[in-house]
């Protein structure tokens, strides 16, 4: 598998950059994942890394040096990860659980499989045009796709 990564990230005027990317592979497949904490809610840097982690981890682990069923993989691993945040703000005592969206990418054969929660999005490139492959998984996307706005 060839690939090439690029990445980038701006914090624009927020205090802190919440955003998390990482990639991950082995000779047959890749996964490309990114993850950005909630603002308004305490630590979406932190949200967003043990996200971004928890999904990587699990490649890494079950990735042999494919995935037997890729979008069951993506599905449990984003579930893993809301998991191990319950747990964090279990453990640190926190009022508000910490939040981030999140979007994977898993590249393996001749196919794309991805998955996400949030408004993180997934664009495929292709013949000089930008695809949007993902939905906001949002209130006011919710609202405009049943025409209330």
């Amino acid at each position: 598998m060839r690939f090439s990564v690029y990445q980038v990230s701006r914090k624009g005027g927020r205090e802190k950059n919440e955003d998390r990317m990482g990639y991950c592979y082995t000779r047959d497949a890749g996964l490309f994942a990114l993850a950005d904490g909630m603002g308004g809610h305490p630590e979406g840097e932190v949200a967003a890394q043990l996200a971004l982690q928890t999904m990587a981890a699990a490649f890494q682990r079950e990735a042999k040096p494919q995935l037997k069923n890729p979008l069951r993989f993506l599905q449990e691993s984003i579930l893993a990860g809301h998991y191990q945040l319950l747990r964090y703000a279990t453990d640190k005592s926190l009022v508000d659980t910490p939040r981030t969206t999140m979007v994977g990418c898993l590249m393996q054969g001749a196919a794309a499989y991805w998955a996400h929660c949030g408004d993180s999005r997934l664009y495929l490139v292709r013949d000089g045009l930008m695809l949007a492959r993902t939905r906001d998984h949002s209130y006011t996307c919710l609202l405009y796709t049943s025409r209330c706005v």
